[in-house]
């Protein structure tokens, strides 16, 4: 699933996660820790993470078809190599087997004419709202951005609450969890549950979901682990996203989950260090 280090609603984007139960809530309380300290030290780290548009890795793909009561109707899976030029995508489909009632069938071909079809319509459309004045940076393009997932600026902490779980572990290694509510519940107002090195300040996983449903969807739950690639590049390792949502002619429930590696940077030179990767479109 092509949804949207930066499709947006077009993402249409399991839990294992250990919370110590040492965990504060963090406010505006006069009497509350302070965390301020914590989300500085955060937001710095995020922000060194050179940016980068132009790069190559394998990938897996399984996407799972759900019925009324989100039991399997089919799964597809798809193994593909991705490049990324200059924050435009290509995708070369090896593989796609669909699993419908006991039986696989091989989709390959049908899959990579859909891939480039949808690829297309995308580029075009994001070609299109690329000027509309009507739109902010965030929903322009129909990309949803990883800045605007993160509360961590001084411009978004007052719009949440935190709570810190130091003493944690994510896959059986040391861990800080950090809970975030938002106190204005909107669309764009995203809140969950990020997991940090608690050594390095490296965001390592998040699990995510706006506070209110975009229009005609039901559930949206956004899930993504991520590597160090090099000591400096903040790469997506794999994502998971849940949508429950649309109309009755059409619904969709389905759970897109996939995984990259031999995950390579091609840029060569940085000239700013905004922030990790382009566009989240580019990844799930």
């Amino acid at each position: 699933m092509a949804v949207s280090p930066r499709r947006g609603m077009f993402i249409l984007f399991t839990a294992f996660f250990v919370v110590s139960s040492r965990g504060l809530i963090f406010a505006q309380n006069p009497g509350a820790q302070d965390i301020h300290p914590f989300l500085d030290k955060v937001a710095e780290k995020i922000k060194a993470y050179p940016e980068y548009k132009n790069w190559k890795a394998s990938a897996a793909l399984t996407i799972t078809k759900m019925d009324r009561n989100w039991k399997p109707e089919s799964v597809t899976v798809v193994t593909k190599n991705v490049k990324v030029t200059n924050g435009e995508r290509e995708e070369e489909i090896l593989k796609a087997v669909e699993k419908k009632k006991g039986t696989s069938k091989d989709i390959t071909q049908k899959y990579a004419e859909e891939a480039r079809e949808n690829r297309e319509k995308e580029k075009n459309r994001r070609a299109e709202e690329k000027n509309d004045k009507t739109k902010d940076d965030e929903s322009r393009g129909g990309s949803l951005s990883l800045d605007s997932l993160l509360p961590f600026s001084e411009k978004k902490r007052d719009q949440f609450d935190f709570r810190l779980s130091e003493g944690a572990a994510l896959n059986g290694k040391p861990a800080v969890v950090l809970d975030f509510v938002a106190r204005v519940k909107d669309e764009k107002n995203w809140e969950g549950r990020f997991y940090f090195d608690p050594a390095t300040y490296d965001l390592l996983q998040l699990e995510v979901k706006p506070s209110a449903n975009p229009r005609m969807v039901k559930e949206l739950e956004v899930g993504m682990t991520f590597d160090i690639l090099q000591g400096r590049y903040l790469v997506l390792k794999s994502s998971r996203v849940k949508i429950n949502g649309g109309i009755f002619i059409k619904h969709i429930r389905q759970v897109v989950e996939e995984e990259y590696s031999g995950f390579e940077v091609l840029d060569e030179k940085h000239f700013q260090t905004s922030g990790r990767f382009d566009s989240l479109s580019n990844f799930i």
